[in-house]
């Protein structure tokens, strides 16, 4: 049995080694040989659903390797996939003032929804503008181009200050509602338990501690269902 696991281009560009490290030790746990899929970019990443029997996926492309290919949902964690909501510094650094102007996201992602389902609960009106990353979001509410925008926070956390001069973070989620989650094929689904219990045991291990933590995970729960995602998508 030989397993090929594919890891999101967002996690793998920035963490290789330890992600190598992880697929490692889940392969020597279970004893099955699972290799890593060598996709650090998104078009390659995409390429990869067809042929890979194992993802480790944000949540919209959970989603879309559950549709496409039915893979099963197995285990996210607690680093969980959040929205800050940005303002150019001359704006009005308040959610109620983003009522009536442009807000500038990147389409069809967890953290826009995650802004979009925000504002519709704080009775906010709005109008979205698309850009092709949050590099580029950033860039065009720091210019003025829009005066509010909504980034995912994985990678507000990563920006410079420099880079953050002309913004100010009005709004931080702590939603907890998704993390990126280990997804798995169908046909394999005889392993979801191994994997999980192996999953849910890597805070108690010290090899797995230390993996844990070079990835920024403090533990794995189980997900059985992604119907939160699909609810989440209607209901925004």
């Amino acid at each position: 049995m030989h397993i090929k696991v594919a890891v999101c281009p967002h996690d793998s560009t920035k963490n290789k080694v330890n992600w190598l490290y992880f697929i490692t030790y889940i392969s020597q746990k279970i004893g099955v040989d699972l290799t890593m899929e060598q996709c650090f970019e998104f078009e390659c990443y995409y390429k990869s659903f067809p042929r890979v029997d194992m993802t480790y996926s944000n949540p919209l492309d959970a989603l879309k390797i559950h549709v496409e290919r039915r893979f099963i949902p197995v285990a996210g964690n607690d680093n969980y996939d959040e929205v800050v909501i940005i303002a150019n510094r001359d704006a009005e650094p308040e959610l109620k003032a983003i009522s009536g102007n442009r807000v500038l996201c990147v389409e069809n992602q967890f953290a826009t929804y995650l802004g979009m389902r925000i504002l519709k609960r704080e009775g906010v009106n709005y109008d979205l503008g698309y850009r092709g990353s949050w590099q580029n979001v950033l860039n065009d509410v720091a210019k003025g181009v829009a005066p509010y925008g909504f980034l995912y926070k994985d990678f507000w956390d990563q920006v410079s200050d420099l880079s953050k001069r002309n913004v100010v973070p009005i709004y931080e989620s702590d939603e907890r509602l998704s993390s990126h989650i280990i997804m798995l094929a169908p046909e394999l689904q005889q392993y979801r338990g191994l994997i999980l219990q192996t999953l849910e045991e890597m805070p108690e291990d010290e090899e797995g501690a230390k993996i844990l933590e070079q990835l920024r995970i403090g533990r794995w729960y189980p997900v059985e269902s992604l119907n939160y995602l699909e609810k989440l998508i209607q209901e925004v």
